[in-house]
């Protein structure tokens, strides 16, 4: 079954080659050529189509009872970030089961405590006024972290299989442009997972296409997201959940004492990079460490071999980045 899913991405989404960078087949590469329009929808597994912006789920959050803008990528510790903005807020833990989950701050659990800002003028203005807060990752950690929760095929890595298939249906389309035909369509639709150099050929594909704003949350450039209005250097403080004072800043913010935050859902897993798989990391990220590069100790990620995607600086973070 295995075997299967990879002959399908290879024959219909991307061609695979030695060195790591990317060759489409000529029948896709035919297939897309000059269809894609600057902005675009990307059809989901139940067939409805809608616009893509992973960007719009990330940022702006702001809180206007503590005049505070907290930002955070998917799998860089935004569980744990806004489940101490709850508690902090609330004067409790968050409790609540299932979903919405506490990152859907938009949801009625948080009781129309954080504001969505989309209009560009009011962002400025809000900008202009607020303690701003945003939370970082190192990005080759973060990517494979994101593989690994999301559509990674080894049941030992935590992997979420109840939302797996779709997130790797998702990708594919969008590494495909979002226009496929239909017996495109029929054959990725065998693909539920991918392994960890078939995902970052995908992502790969989305950046050269120009369109990896539209990437889920999860897998969406830090360049984008918090910092796609707004660079870092005008945020009050960037940081990462790494650092031992990240929550006592926060808490400072939400004018409140106490630093230790909420903890949250993590695993530690060992995953082998090939060279192959290396050098596409390097290649993705490399705008994301440009913009980043001031506020990050550098990257872990210096050679292929065995990896540890989780590794805290303190104990008492040592489950708050899965």
């Amino acid at each position: 079954m295995m075997a299967a899913c990879f002959m399908y991405i290879s024959a219909i989404v991307f061609a695979a080659v030695a060195q790591p960078v990317l060759a489409f087949s000529r029948e896709m590469s035919q297939m897309l050529k000059d269809e894609m329009a600057p902005r675009f929808s990307v059809t989901d597994r139940w067939g409805k189509w809608k616009e893509s912006r992973g960007d719009r789920h990330i940022f702006m959050h702001y809180l206007p009872e503590q005049n505070l803008v907290a930002c955070a990528c998917g799998k860089c510790g935004s569980t744990s970030m806004w489940g101490f903005i709850y508690s902090k807020v609330f004067g409790h833990n968050w409790t609540y089961p299932g979903t919405p989950v506490v990152q859907d701050v938009e949801s009625e659990r948080w009781e129309n405590k954080v504001i969505n800002v989309q209009d560009r003028r009011e962002q400025r203005k809000v900008f202009g006024k607020a303690s701003t807060f945003a939370l970082i990752r190192d990005p080759k950690d973060r990517l494979i972290s994101s593989w690994k929760s999301k559509v990674a095929c080894d049941g030992r890595l935590g992997t979420d299989v109840g939302s797996r298939e779709f997130f790797t249906q998702r990708l594919l389309e969008l590494a495909g442009g979002g226009h496929y035909d239909e017996e495109a369509i029929r054959n990725i639709a065998h693909v539920s997972c991918l392994s960890l150099e078939d995902f970052l050929v995908a992502i790969h594909k989305v950046h050269q296409n120009g369109h990896e704003k539209f990437l889920d949350r999860h897998f969406l450039p830090q360049n984008y997201g918090c910092f796609g209005s707004f660079k870092p250097e005008l945020w009050d403080h960037v940081v990462t959940i790494s650092d031992n004072s990240t929550f006592s800043i926060l808490g400072a913010q939400l004018n409140s004492s106490g630093s230790t935050p909420v903890r949250s859902h993590a695993s530690q897993a060992k995953v082998y990079l090939t060279p192959r798989a290396l050098g596409l990391l390097d290649e993705i990220t490399i705008d994301e460490y440009k913009t980043l590069a001031p506020y990050l100790p550098g990257s872990r990620i210096a050679q292929p071999g065995y990896y540890f995607v989780q590794r805290a600086e303190s104990e008492e973070i040592a489950d708050l980045i899965g």
